[in-house]
Formats: structure tokens, C-alpha cells, sequence
């Protein structure tokens, strides 16, 4: 790449000293008009040269690369985005379990919970895992049920001793 831009730097510098050099030693009058249309000339196509060299195929299939690099990144990046949400689903409901529990005195030692893509398009909480002293909670597994829709069947209880 830096050698074609040298290249094309060193084309630009002769042409424009070559034109110099002509329209000084030319004498005034028609021909000097008509030379100054020429340099001008000269000079549009030693600017314009690259453009005229370029090999379109290339540029085509660099382009596909960077649209397919673009569209990889786009895709890395809505799935980690969608990581992410999920993430902070599962983290908010477990904090609101854990909450509930406190509010109602029931002690947890470990809160779970597993979070499910809809159809609609969004996450949702699915699934319990709750780790706890005692046995489970009949009110709290009815607020986990009425506030986050986990059903009972869905809520997996074990207590530790």
C-alpha cells in the first residue's frame, strides 16, 4: 500500500514539476493558453491515476470482508448484550427472592435463578433453585409464584442441615 501511494506522490510531483517547467519557458499568448489547459489536463489525470488503476475486484471482495468482519461483530454483540440482560434478570429476581425471604423471615443460604428467552422476545424468569435450613416456605413460594410467575413445580427446594 505505501508503495502505491509513493508511487502515485512521485507521479503527482513529476507531472506537476514537468508543467511548471513547460509554462515557464513557453512563450505568452495562445500557446501558453493552450499549454495551461494541457498541464491542467496532465495534472487531473496524474491526480485521478490511482483511481483509473484501481482493481474493482479487490475492492469488492475487501469490502465483503469488511461487511462480513461488521456483521460478526454486530451478531458477538447483540449476543453479548443479550448474556448481559439475561444476566441482570436472573440477578434482579434472585435479589427480590432473597428480599422477600428476609421480609417474611425465612433464612436462604443460596438463591438461583434460571431465566428463559419468550417468543415474544424478552427473558423471563423460568426457574428457582432455593438452598435453605428449613423446609420450604408456603408464602414465599406464593410470592415467588404471584410477583415472578415461577410455579411451584418450577421452584427446587432442598434444605441443608
Amino acid at each position: 500500500m505505501s508503495e502505491a501511494l509513493s508511487s502515485w506522490l512521485r507521479t503527482l510531483v513529476g507531472s506537476a514539476m514537468f508543467c511548471a517547467v513547460a509554462l515557464v519557458i513557453c512563450p505568452k499568448g495562445r500557446a501558453k493558453r493552450v499549454l495551461n489547459m494541457v498541464c491542467g489536463c496532465v495534472m487531473a489525470i496524474a491526480l485521478l491515476s490511482p483511481v483509473v488503476q484501481l482493481d474493482t475486484a479487490a475492492v469488492s471482495r475487501a469490502v465483503g470482508r469488511y461487511r462480513a468482519a461488521a456483521e460478526q461483530v454486530t451478531a458477538d454483540a447483540e449476543e453479548a448484550a443479550g448474556l448481559y440482560e439475561r444476566r441482570v434478570i436472573e440477578g434482579e429476581c434472585e435479589t427480590y427472592i432473597s428480599d422477600r425471604a428476609a421480609s417474611l423471615g425465612v433464612e436462604l443460604q443460596e438463591v438461583r435463578v434460571n431465566a428463559r428467552w419468550s417468543e415474544e422476545g424478552y427473558w423471563y424468569p423460568w426457574e428457582c433453585s432455593i438452598v435453605s435450613p428449613a423446609a420450604r416456605s408456603g408464602a414465599l413460594s406464593d410470592a415467588i409464584e404471584a410477583e415472578l410467575g415461577i410455579s411451584p413445580e418450577r421452584q427446587n427446594w432442598e434444605v441443608t442441615t
